[in-house]
């Protein structure tokens, strides 16, 4: 009877708390703990806590903690709950909602964009990042042009844009894919993509020119920097830290009642980071529809994923690299994710993840560190897991951008004066993985 009301009551407080912001999700009074996971027996235990709705998780565990948010009233339960299962645990933000609303302010104020222009002093929508794609391709007809991958849930575009020396020729050359945006809150992934984009066209980074004309003679690139735009949008327009996709998940803990509606309520979003088929639904993830690691019903159920695992198989013959752009803890992730037993070839991965690290650290001075994705413990479903066991290719990686986990206590609301600094070092951390990786040594 307990367990029953204590679930009651934090469904009713989920739904009260959504019900008075109208329309966008109020953080105030919420709290994010750090806990620490040193086992994947502890972090099942927080999968457990969340799903009995005492908190949400927060972020990835690479390095041996989670960070989860836990919403008003419900500090003292939570911090019990772990103690009782002898999890440690520290506070790192006692409200949330301010952090969030200092953002809100400052996008508030920013003064408007010319159609097609972009900076890197602040975060963008979805149509900023699109428009700029297409002026690329207008002002770069002979090394730009953009594609569409695919549409997701909610009909929005997923959009990318292929360079190279010359694209009006086939496409027989080595194709490198970069991606951003995966989880919808890390908007610093699309911002990295799409300065990366600029970077190989001149129009940051000047002084690169001619290692970029070097690298589109060889290589044709396709990146897509947002491929999942409607949570993407959705975490603009209503709800910051949104994670997920934006398609109806399921009912919380798959209850339905007699009628064949949710006995509790109807969740929204899975997590595309989970979706791909690829050891799917094994390790990680959690069978609650409203969990933010819920992997979906099965493999590319999500229209996002389905698209972007499509194009990517039409590459297939020609890739030669994938990399995934996320945020936060700066880690440059290396196969496998799925299972910690290292790879035949991991002296070759840490070789090329040290050459990257140490480009990135000599641009600005941040430190990345280079380990194994499923260094700590084992994640299904991922992208470049995907791509690498699918399709057959050696190199495939999964950067964590800025902050370190120590910096910023909210992680993904990184200031907007480190989106610059953050994608000068990436421009640089490119180009070592490209010149270090195997294809380059034939």
């Amino acid at each position: 009877k307990q367990w029953y009301q204590r679930r009651v009551r934090g469904t009713l407080l989920t739904l009260v708390v959504i019900v008075l912001v109208g329309g966008y999700r109020d953080y105030t009074g919420y709290t994010i703990l750090r806990v620490s996971v040193g086992s994947k027996e502890d972090f099942n235990q927080v999968l457990d806590l969340e799903s009995s709705g005492d908190l949400s998780l927060f972020s990835e565990a690479h390095t041996g903690h989670v960070d989860v948010l836990v919403a008003p009233g419900k500090l003292a339960q939570c911090q019990n709950l772990l103690k009782s299962h002898d999890i440690s645990w520290s506070v790192q933000v006692e409200d949330v909602g301010e952090v969030v609303n200092t953002e809100r302010n400052k996008l508030r104020n920013a003064p408007p964009l010319s159609k097609g222009e972009i900076t890197y002093d602040n975060y963008h929508r979805l149509n900023v990042l699109h428009d700029h794609l297409d002026s690329l391709e207008t002002k770069y007809p002979m090394k730009a042009k953009t594609f569409t991958v695919g549409q997701s849930y909610l009909k929005n575009d997923i959009k990318g844009i292929r360079i190279t020396s010359n694209v009006t020729e086939g496409n027989d050359k080595p194709a490198i894919w970069l991606d951003g945006g995966i989880h919808a809150r890390e908007w610093v992934s699309p911002a990295t993509v799409m300065y990366i984009i600029d970077a190989l066209l001149g129009e940051v980074e000047q002084d690169k020119a001619a290692k970029m004309s070097e690298l589109l003679e060889t290589f044709q690139f396709y990146i897509s920097p947002s491929i999942n735009p409607d949570g993407y949008e959705y975490s603009h327009t209503h709800d910051r830290l949104w994670r997920k996709t934006r398609a109806p998940a399921g009912c919380k803990d798959n209850k339905k009642n007699w009628f064949g509606g949710c006995f509790y309520y109807l969740c929204y979003g899975i997590d595309p980071n989970r979706n791909w088929d690829v050891d799917f639904g094994k390790e990680s993830v959690s069978k609650d529809p409203c969990s933010q690691i819920y992997p979906g019903k099965h493999p590319f159920d999500q229209k996002n994923t389905q698209a972007v695992s499509d194009y990517l198989t039409s590459l297939a013959n020609n890739l030669v690299l994938y990399v995934t752009y996320h945020s936060y803890s700066q880690l440059f992730l290396t196969p496998l994710g799925y299972t910690t037993t290292p790879p035949p070839n991991a002296d070759y991965y840490k070789a090329v993840g040290d050459a990257v690290v140490d480009a990135i650290y000599k641009r600005n001075g941040a430190e990345y560190i280079n380990q194994q994705s499923a260094a700590l413990y084992p994640a299904s479903g991922d992208s470049a897991d995907w791509t690498h066991d699918k399709l057959n290719v050696t190199d495939t990686y999964t950067l964590e951008l800025r902050p370190d986990e120590n910096s910023y206590k909210i992680g993904f609301e990184l200031p907007p004066e480190h989106i610059l600094p953050t994608a000068q070092e990436n421009v640089d951390g490119l180009i070592a993985l490209i010149d270090n990786m195997a294809f380059s040594k034939l």
